[in-house]
């Protein structure tokens, strides 16, 4: 009787959880990521949604990446016919991980724990990429942005505000009684730009996406997440628009994607402006002008006005000459020569008898 009741009990928890699929156990910290293809393009993964999880449609294909993998990552994970469990793993072992994280943003959490009761000891090291000489981390010398654990066992380095000089190969190794246990992560740093960074609507630029090292089988790809298509890094973008803003940069290792970096242009509107015809005299225009042109031109000007008026009084006195009975029969006529050199003005008034 009980062992009819126990084959219940299993079968009708088998059917109750309705889950078929593999359970994969997730390292704290690292990242996991899922493909789903579909003829349409439009499935997407359903599961547990948190502020790590990112995904994007290339190809008809749906990738979720779940970055730095936490407690609520933890669940079942459908589309279509796949499916997964995501369960925290809650020691290490002798795994090896590739993480890629963001220049001068990202943090990053090396998971190195072991559950044994007895006293473990750990040593880190790590491995640049651009020497390839093994470098000793201590705590008392790794600086401010490294913090290492070392309590019950837990060894585990938090890497904050992740530096493009981070990028390397990170051991952490282990050893109890005779034996030694080891766990690996190649750490790769990924930066984004644009060239030029300040832009106008109808501009070119150049979407660059950099690692700090590359490993085989690696490939970039620029999105636009407008509308998700993609190309090939770097990416010379012509007649740039408002509606081309937003992009992010793919990273896939292996054919799995391991990072999405968002990047934003700075990208302005042409101000228009209206302009407004009037009727008006046209300014006049004049070469050449010096500094002494205007006090030249205004001197000819009150000459000549002075002049004229002297001019017509003269004309004005030998008429009214004329016109008495008394009056001479002679009279003058005036003639005059002007002419300007360099900043000088001169006027001549000769007098004639008739």
């Amino acid at each position: 009787m009980s062992a009819r009741l126990l084959i219940c009990l299993i079968v009708c928890v088998g059917e109750s959880s309705g889950f078929s699929g593999p359970v994969t156990p997730v390292a704290p910290g690292d990242d996991v990521s899922l493909s789903c293809s579909s003829g349409t393009g439009q499935d997407r993964w359903e599961g547990p949604q948190s502020d790590n999880t990112m995904r994007v449609n290339l190809n008809k294909t749906e990738y979720l990446l779940i970055k730095s993998f936490k407690d609520q990552n933890a669940g079942r994970y459908v589309c279509l016919n796949d499916e997964i469990k995501l369960e925290m793993k809650i020691a290490a072992t002798n795994d090896e991980s590739v993480l890629f994280r963001v220049s001068e943003g990202d943090s990053l959490f090396l998971f190195c724990k072991d559950l044994i009761s007895s006293s473990v000891k750990a040593t880190w090291s790590w491995r640049p990429h651009s020497s390839g000489q093994n470098i000793a981390l201590q705590p008392d010398s790794a600086g401010k942005r490294l913090h290492f654990r070392n309590q019950d066992n837990d060894f585990s380095l938090t890497i904050s505000k992740v530096d493009w000089g981070d990028s390397g190969r990170y051991e952490c190794q282990r050893f109890r009684s005779s034996s030694q246990y080891k766990t690996s992560f190649e750490l790769v740093v990924v930066r984004v730009r644009a060239d030029p960074q300040q832009l106008t609507e109808g501009d070119d630029v150049t979407l660059q996406c950099e690692v700090s090292h590359h490993l085989p089988d690696t490939r970039l790809y620029w999105i636009n997440m407008e509308t998700q298509e993609n190309f090939p890094n770097p990416h010379e973008l012509r007649n740039v628009r408002l509606g081309q803003r937003s992009w992010m940069c793919a990273v896939f290792h292996r054919s799995r994607l391991k990072a999405l970096i968002p990047l934003t242009l700075n990208l302005s509107q042409h101000l228009t402006t209206t302009t407004t015809t009037m009727r008006s005299t046209p300014a006049p225009h004049y070469n050449n002008m010096g500094p002494g042109f205007f006090q030249k031109h205004f001197t000819l000007i009150s000459v000549c006005a002075v002049f004229s008026v002297l001019l017509v009084l003269i004309g004005a006195v030998c008429w009214r000459k004329k016109t008495k009975s008394d009056a001479s029969p002679e009279c003058l006529t005036i003639s005059s020569l002007l002419w300007a050199e360099d900043d000088d003005v001169y006027t001549t008034v000769i007098f004639q008898e008739v």
